[in-house]
């Protein structure tokens, strides 16, 4: 009998999860040294460097095993759920230390974890650190210092495995014929332009992605799936680099959910799949490369998706009538001195958009728009209460 048993633990996971963390998307380096302090006397804690502005950058060390698995989340300052999901793991590493599961996990594995690479950035909620460096493209010049923290330790510790965890736009449907939100995504990033495979590392990373995979399909909602993530090479990109030189890198895309604003269930798949990586990797070894030529049926991400849709609005221009479509997205914005996130509402496109699907959709046959300060509509007017009437 398995001693990871997905349905069980997804069943579970309220009780094991760290529910000290805040619900909003915002996870900040406050919030980072507040929950550290609780797993201190637990985890082995150690600075290992600096952000531009001087915040210290930690590393997180747990189990005895002889298999080292390296993590680093908040790469992007403003990408919160892997943090959130692997607090939630340490949790439960922490609470159920005495389970078959958590001794067999500490018994094979060495996990090693950077929470928050970027904590300038975390600090603005924003993506890229306090000079505007976009870390995850950063692996050739090597010019943040925390990029550079992150390869020197790779370096230092060399791994067998590394978990990039990152969160990804809400524009993503999984296939191209109804509405299916990418709930996961997974990447075994490139090596080359040609996409070469035959390197070891990648088949071993797309090895542990297809474990994951048909473990998350276990407990999919009725609504979303999982992705493949984009594998276009990019030649400064982190997990493109370290693959290269033979580090097997899996990335974590942290999706959406209909309505799920904070992502308070995506954390909860984010969680288990982490978890299920674990799983795999302590129990196969030597042979995670097995079945990896499974990782290409998983269906591609589709860039698809609005986050909301207006069909068949007419709009009046002269004596003329036209029926069009109009597509929003939804954009966050950071107020540094409240500490909070407002969203609005943003138009993208006009026009035919039936080959796209949305979150929210209002067919309006009948509504006439007639613009609210002037008469006419465009891409990038941000919507009010009464843009569509």
């Amino acid at each position: 009998m398995s001693l990871f048993d997905i349905k069980s633990m997804f069943h579970d996971y309220e009780s094991f999860q760290d529910h000290s963390i805040h619900r909003t998307k915002i996870f900040r380096y406050y919030n980072l040294l507040k929950i550290m302090k609780k797993y201190n006397n637990k985890f082995s804690i150690t600075p290992i460097g600096f952000s531009i502005e001087k915040r210290k950058i930690f590393r997180m060390k747990w189990g005895t095993g002889k298999i080292k698995v390296f993590i680093w989340s908040q790469m992007h300052g403003d990408e919160t759920t892997g943090t959130k999901s692997m607090f939630d793991i340490i949790h439960f590493l922490s609470e159920e230390s005495n389970s078959d599961l958590v001794k067999f996990l500490k018994e094979n594995l060495t996990i090693l974890y950077i929470p928050m690479l970027n904590p300038d950035g975390s600090e603005k909620f924003q993506r890229r650190n306090a000079i505007n460096i976009d870390l995850n493209r950063d692996a050739i010049s090597l010019q943040s210092p925390e990029i550079k923290v992150l390869f020197q330790e790779i370096y230092k510790h060399k791994p067998h495995i590394l978990f990039n965890l990152h969160d990804q736009r809400s524009i993503y449907n999984v296939g191209d014929t109804y509405f299916n939100p990418a709930i996961l995504s997974f990447l075994s990033p490139s090596v080359s332009v040609e996409k070469d495979i035959s390197f070891f590392s990648r088949k071993k990373s797309m090895g542990i992605i297809n474990f994951i995979t048909k473990e998350i399909q276990k407990i999919l909602p009725s609504i979303g799936s999982i992705g493949r993530f984009s594998d276009t090479f990019y030649p400064t990109a982190t997990g493109d680099n370290l693959q290269k030189l033979g580090y097997p890198c899996v990335l974590f895309e942290a999706g959406n959910y209909p309505k799920d604003y904070q992502k308070k269930i995506i954390r909860k798949y984010n969680t288990l799949s982490i978890l299920a990586g674990f799983y795999f990797i302590s129990s196969q070894k030597e042979n995670l490369e097995k079945d990896y030529n499974f990782y290409f049926s998983i269906p591609e991400n589709k860039n698809i998706l609005l986050d909301k849709i207006y069909r068949k609005v007419q709009i009046q221009k002269f004596n003329n009538k036209f029926i069009l479509d109009i597509g929003l997205m939804n954009f966050e914005k950071f107020n540094f001195e409240k500490k909070n996130i407002s969203i609005f509402s943003k138009i993208v496109d006009i026009g035919d958009l039936s080959n796209f699907f949305a979150y929210e959709e209002f067919i309006l046959p009948e509504k006439i728009f007639h613009g609210k300060n002037h008469p006419e509509i465009g891409d990038g007017d941000i919507e009010h209460n009464n843009i569509i009437f």
